[in-house]
């Protein structure tokens, strides 16, 4: 079965080597461009490259914009408050550690380091957040996990804007791990998706790895049933799961839920709506309008994966129970580790729905002379089998 290429690194080794032993003031003046950095203004890119007129920018999902870091300068000339209040843009997400890129443009904010002041968009009541990078860096797994809490959550609010300097590395890193968090896409195909609407994004082989470390960190905790029916199922206690879902849940949400298990408390809110007679209360009505929303941005990543030729035409998605699709990759390494992943996964003590859809027809030969096929039935993530006569 054809797999999804491993993304590729958009610097060698040697020039990512060498950009860490520069001194930043030195890479401002000659990689960037100093004063007449390209990334401080539309200068060098055409309308199409600035969904955010005076920016360069591109929107990577219809709730995300990815662009380079705006200034007090660009602020004030292109009218970017307004034209964020246009757009429904009601977050701007920072990637950017303070102080940094100082050279490229015009000169940073002294009281915030920036090279705008946060509060100019605070005032307009757009919800400004700061996870610093960085720059051609990574951050820490749960750094990384907390900056993508807050992005779903951001999206629930309106549309979103996220930028670092140039609005690549940082932010692309950022929204490839948001993809693999709300989608539960495979981690190539989170990176391909975001540079095929963002040409040139996640730069580093250390950003690269973040978002398959990201994917591996997240995989083990989205199991919601232990299934005892497999030989090896493993039980786990009520404090574990709760535990794996506060590393899930953000804000008040998590509040609410720091005790019940998600899925109860839905399913129980709408039990006892039938029983009296009630419509559905408004948390079920907002999971559901959520779930379709991941479905349809789902189906957009797919169709753009298929039509540049990362997927094939004819492979299907499956809908899971978190409301995204499970991954419609096979694996993200290459063919040589195919069966060995796969034996890993059937020695497992317990699987999740990204660890079935990995063994999807895989046939194993009994003693007995007949073949078992073994596949799964991702709508309600159930394992069977199928007895077939051996020619």
């Amino acid at each position: 079965m054809p797999t999804v290429p491993v993304p590729r690194p958009a610097y060698s080794q040697a020039r990512e080597n060498l950009v860490k032993a520069i001194p930043p003031k030195i890479i401002c003046l000659l990689a960037c461009g100093g004063w007449d950095c390209r990334y401080e203004g539309p200068a060098c890119w055409r309308p199409s490259q600035q969904a955010v007129q005076g920016l360069f920018s591109h929107w990577v999902t219809d709730d995300i914009v990815a662009m380079a870091r705006p200034s007090s300068h660009l602020i004030k000339k292109y009218n970017i408050i307004e034209q964020f209040q246009q757009l429904n843009i009601k977050s701007i997400i920072n990637m950017q550690l303070p102080g940094e890129h100082a050279h490229c443009g015009p000169p940073l904010e002294p009281d915030t380091g920036f090279t705008y002041s946060p509060q100019t968009f605070m005032e307009n009541n757009i919800f400004f957040f700061n996870f610093g990078m960085p720059d051609f860096g990574v951050s820490s797994l749960v750094g990384m996990m907390d900056g993508v809490k807050v992005l779903a959550f951001a999206v629930k609010e309106g549309k979103v804007a996220v930028h670092c300097h140039a609005g690549l590395g940082r932010t692309g890193v950022l929204i490839a791990c948001y993809l693999v968090y709300t989608l539960r896409v495979s981690p190539s195909e989170a990176v391909h998706y975001v540079r095929i609407k963002r040409p040139c994004s996640i730069q580093t082989r250390d950003q690269i790895s973040l978002v398959f470390d990201f994917a591996r960190l997240l995989g083990p905790q989205l199991a919601q049933y232990p299934d005892l029916s497999l030989r090896h199922g493993a039980q786990f206690t009520l404090l574990q799961y709760l535990h794996r879902q506060a590393l899930l849940l953000h804000g008040q949400e998590a509040r609410t839920l720091r005790h019940t298990p998600k899925v109860m408390y839905l399913l129980c809110g709408r039990l006892t709506a039938l029983a009296l007679g009630l419509p559905a209360s408004p948390e079920v009505h907002a999971e559901l309008e959520r779930r379709a929303e991941l479905r349809a941005l789902g189906r957009a990543v797919r169709e753009t994966l298929v039509a540049k030729q990362y997927l094939p035409l004819h492979r299907e998605v499956h809908w899971g129970s978190w409301g995204g699709s499970g991954s419609v990759s096979s694996w993200d390494e290459p063919e040589g580790f195919l069966e060995r992943k796969r034996q890993v996964l059937l020695d497992k003590r317990s699987y999740s729905d990204s660890d079935l859809s990995k063994i999807t027809v895989k046939q194993v030969r009994l003693t007995s002379g007949l073949d078992w096929e073994y596949t799964q039935i991702k709508s309600n993530s159930i394992c069977h089998t199928r007895r077939t006569q051996q020619v």
